[in-house]
């Protein structure tokens, strides 16, 4: 069977990251990220016998036009479409034009949409005959060995189509039996991987899955949406035989480790740095984790494998909002780990949320002036966001805080959620607010221009501090 994966164009010509629960802009990183999950998607169905490909729209900067065209070319059996909420409307209706223009018998839907919304995602196409709910990878293998056999698809967790017009839902994937070192490594031969880099320096990076899952009950958060709530640890040496093929065959040395805590197993995040080390591979890397699962041992290690930037979900300064968000972290421990990660000589990059449960205008000042006095080198600021799904979308729903019916307005740089004393307007602008105050200092300008290394590197700081401006 022939199955072609695609990163659909936006409809304005806007660069989105579309990864797991990651539906964002470019702009507030500045940096497009390689969608890693499709290049598992695509290998994985390569080594079940399938013929696949990836069209990265996104990164190659291919119209709907030229999309047509080489899907034409590629004749696919089984057409993949990546979605996000701030496209999804775009997304689907690619989708349904795609299999309107190139034929193939079937078209489904992946990404994080699918799993929270589900059957409401066909409420956009009627010519749309799957959906995956999780992790797509087993899901999609199983689809298409039983489209290409003709085998049932109820037994298929994680399905939804129409079987006769009829909307079936099967049963949840039990994603505990997804063993992630079945996945061969990402297809990214498959990927413009030139197209992927870091945006200061200009040079190539990757992303590359140390685990999946999550435990931890942050009521914002989707992140056990998609993979679980077991976190499940990827085998040491496939992944630092992983960097080393990017390395020696994509010219890639620059990585972000993807999961949700590369130290939520302190023990397993050491390990991994010291089969870094024992290979003596020259590689830089970026990951995040959470601030309470730190220890000066595991970050000078981290440092030594090559950790130049580590995320830590900070989200406030405020205790009560931490505790409302069952964030499972004190201000202590917030404290603790910036001053051992800047110890440790790695930089930090906060990760903020503006409007949770208990927020106030106050406690968001806290929040902001701790942002521009720890130290901390990068900062994102993120508007709380009700995913249908979580706790915090269920309490927003029954308090009446939502503010639009919108799936496209679910965007971490949107305010469509006002909480008990702050309107979405106000949370919106406390977010401009921090970006403005933590950026366009002049610390932050001569920052920026010793880390830059070529033109193209300039000009995405400048398309950033322009973004910043807009208030976007």
């Amino acid at each position: 069977m022939k199955v072609l994966f695609i990163n659909p164009p936006s409809p304005d010509g806007t660069e989105y990251i579309r990864e797991g629960r990651c539906m964002q802009a470019k702009s507030s990183w500045t940096a497009l990220w390689t969608p890693i999950t499709l290049a598992y998607c695509a290998s994985f169905l390569s080594a079940a016998g399938h013929d696949t490909g990836i069209i990265d729209c996104i990164a190659d900067k291919i119209n709907v036009e030229q999309l047509i065209k080489r899907t034409l070319s590629f004749s696919p059996d089984l057409l993949v479409v990546n979605t996000a909420f701030p496209t999804i409307k775009s997304d689907i209706y690619i989708a349904s034009q795609l299999k309107s223009s190139c034929g193939p018998p079937y078209a489904a839907l992946v990404g994080l949409c699918g799993t929270i919304l589900k059957e409401e995602l066909l409420e956009y196409a009627d010519n749309i005959d799957f959906i995956a709910v999780g992790e797509p990878e087993w899901l999609l293998k199983d689809l298409a060995r039983a489209l290409e056999n003709k085998l049932p698809l109820r037994d298929i967790g994680g399905l939804i189509f129409k079987d006769n017009g009829r909307l079936i839902i099967n049963r949840p994937q039990d994603m505990t039996q997804n063993n992630i070192d079945d996945l061969p490594f990402p297809a990214r031969d498959l990927l413009p991987n030139d197209r992927y880099v870091l945006p200061l320096t200009g040079e190539k990076f990757t992303l590359l899955s140390i685990g999946r899952g999550c435990p931890y009950n942050c009521i914002y958060c989707t992140a056990n949406l998609y993979y679980g709530k077991t976190f499940r640890k990827r085998n040491i040496f496939s992944i630092v035989d992983e960097i080393s093929e990017c390395v020696a065959v994509h010219g890639i040395s620059n990585f972000l480790f993807w999961g949700e805590s590369f130290t939520m197993d302190p023990v397993y995040g050491e390990s991994i740095c010291d089969e870094i080390i024992r290979r003596n591979l020259k590689v830089r890397w970026s990951t995040t984790t959470r601030v309470d699962t730190l220890n000066e041992g595991l970050l000078y290690k981290m440092k030594q494998a090559g950790c130049a930037l580590l995320g830590l979900g900070i989200e406030s300064i405020e205790q009560q909002v931490l505790d409302t968000s069952q964030k499972g972290t004190s201000v202590k421990d917030i404290e603790t780990a910036v001053r051992l990660v800047k110890n440790a000589g790695i930089r930090t990059m906060g990760h903020f949320v503006f409007g949770l449960p208990g927020e106030t205008k106050e406690t968001a000042g806290k929040t902001i002036q701790f942002a521009l006095d720890s130290g901390i080198e990068y900062a994102q600021f993120y508007c709380a966001v009700p995913y249908p799904g979580t706790e915090l979308g269920e309490q927003a729903k029954i308090n009446g805080w939502i503010e639009t019916k919108d799936r496209q307005q679910y965007d971490l740089s949107i305010s469509i959620m006002r909480n008990e004393t702050l309107s979405s307007n106000e949370i919106k602008k406390i977010r401009d607010t921090a970006y403005r105050k933590f950026y366009l200092r002049p610390k932050m300008a001569v920052q920026v221009i010793k880390e830059m290394r070529n033109l193209p590197s300039f000009f995405a700081s400048l398309d950033f501090m322009k973004w910043i401006r807009a208030g976007k």
